[in-house]
Formats: C-alpha cells, structure tokens, sequence
C-alpha cells in the first residue's frame, strides 16, 4: 500500500502564519478604520452639540403710583400724560386711585399703552368736600419689565380743574415699586 506522501507534504510544506502576525498584518487597515470612526465622531459632536444658553433677564413686574397735589384746591379733574422711556418695558394695565372720586380706572386709550406712552383722565361729579385735596394718589400704572434695568418716565400733567371747572395748581409725582 502506497501513501500519497507528496500531497501530504505540499500542505505541509506551505508555511503557516502564526496568529499574531495575521494581527499585525492587519494593523494598518483596523488602524485606519479606527481612525475614521473617530474623525466622524468628533464631527458629527460638533454638529451635534447645543448651542450655549443665553440667559434672558428676567421678566419682573413694577408698579407705579400716581400722585397729585392740589394744595387745598378740591381735586375734581385731572389729564395727564406718561411715557416710558425703557425699550424693555411694556405697560400691561391701570388702575384708579386711593380716594372713592378716583377709585375707578381714569379713562385712556388701550392702543397707546403698546406704545409706551398713556394719556389718563378723569372726572368726578362728587360734592366739592368729598373731593381730594392735598396730595392723593389718582392711578397705579402697572409695567411688565424685561430686566433690572432703572425705569425712566417723562411725564406731564395736562390739566386739573376744582368742581366748578377752574383750572387750579396741581403737581404730579410718581413713586416706583415692585410687584413681584
């Protein structure tokens, strides 16, 4: 009986790889690929990433008391007008004043407020010594601000008249303070 030796020894004779160089022989192309992956990665973080956060200023809301001093003059009329010079603030209401002739809101135009800007006015048909005198708050002007930023106003009092319709001396004078 005759073995085939020769087919046995042509297998045996082509020299293997060891393991480790089979690794290593790959090294470059796992290396690369390695590399690649990184590359998008990084890439696509950049893509990916959230923009930084802006902190807006808070919104906070302020509110601001009208006053009139009519010296001893009863206070039957009033006209008067307020402009905020602030960018930021809005006016987002108003209300009447302390004393009962003034305790609803004047009348106004609820289309110049958008604009910053307000003419209040009001009357009342009181009896003469029910009506105010001396210094007495006539509106509350409420403001939606968008920061800590100062309020700044200019402000004008039109008019105020005594019950029978006489102009009399008044001065105006706003004080500020927070709602909230």
């Amino acid at each position: 009986m005759r073995t085939d030796r020769t087919s046995q020894s042509d297998t045996s004779a082509r020299p293997s790889r060891p393991s480790w160089l089979a690794r290593v022989s790959n090294l470059p192309a796992v290396a690369g690929l390695f590399g690649l992956v990184i590359l998008i990665c990084a890439l696509a973080a950049r893509l990916f990433a959230q923009q930084p956060v802006v902190e807006e200023p808070r919104a906070g809301f302020r509110a601001v008391d009208i006053y009139l001093d009519s010296k001893t003059a009863p206070l039957a009329a009033y006209q008067l007008e307020l402009s905020i010079t602030n960018d930021t603030v809005k006016i987002v209401g108003i209300e009447g004043g302390e004393s009962p002739a003034f305790r609803e809101p004047p009348f106004y135009d609820p289309q110049a407020i958008q604009q910053r800007r307000v003419i209040l006015a009001a009357f009342s048909t009181e009896a003469p010594d029910s009506l105010p005198k001396g210094r007495t708050r006539v509106a509350t002007v409420h403001l939606q601000t968008g920061g800590a930023e100062a309020l700044t106003f200019e402000f004008t009092l039109q008019a105020a008249a005594d019950p029978a319709g006489n102009k009399i001396s008044a001065t105006m004078d706003l004080e500020t303070g927070t709602t909230q």
